[in-house]
């Protein structure tokens, strides 16, 4: 899996650009300043290097070196610092706590989905912070970006049932128009979440 993403991630440019996805843009506000936030699947570093411009602790998780190496050159670009672990998600296990953990397009298969949630949610302060956007499965109609397997497609029910301690200040499903580099270009059909640890 991981040479797939780095083959991926190997062209010139940033395969989903270097620019922050707009609904954490939108969002980032409700994590508290000089917090420390976990980024899943972080691929070329975008979010992490927008939340480290903001003052936050950022720790970034990927399975690709290709993707390390262009989020590091992104965040010395962006005069700024992350920290970024390779690691499968099959194997990761929290580095410590953290006041928020963004989920944005980290689809995975049903199993390790759970897994992962069920971490994120053990590995949140009280109060913290469950930040998602995620491809819905309409989104096969689309076909603008994501996976094309259902199954790695997320409905909120899905989510939902995968936490216990969470109350979730946040859940739609939006239709929107996403721009972000050759990977995420144009209408798409995503779901959308924030929710608090209790």
């Amino acid at each position: 899996m991981g040479n797939m993403w780095d083959d991926r991630y190997s062209i010139a440019d940033y395969y989903y650009g270097k620019k922050v996805n707009s609904f954490l843009q939108v969002v980032a506000g409700l994590i508290p300043k000089g917090g420390e936030v976990l980024c899943l699947a972080e691929g070329e570093g975008r979010n992490a290097v927008y939340l480290a411009s903001l003052g936050l602790n950022v720790t970034a998780v990927d399975f690709s070196v290709i993707g390390r190496e262009k989020a590091l050159a992104l965040a010395a670009s962006q005069n700024c610092n992350i920290d970024y672990l390779i690691a499968d998600l099959n194997n990761f296990i929290f580095p410590k706590k953290f006041d928020a953990v963004i989920s944005i397009w980290c689809h995975l298969p049903r199993e390790l989905r759970q897994k992962i949630h069920k971490q994120s949610e053990a590995g949140l302060v009280a109060g913290g912070l469950f930040i998602l956007e995620s491809y819905n499965p309409k989104q096969l109609e689309y076909k603008t970006g994501g996976p094309a397997n259902r199954e790695l497609l997320y409905t909120e029910p899905e989510i939902t049932e995968d936490f216990f301690e969470i109350e979730w200040l946040l859940s739609q499903e939006a239709e929107r128009v996403i721009s972000e580099g050759t990977g995420h270009a144009g209408k798409s059909a995503t779901l959308q979440m924030i929710g608090r640890k209790k």
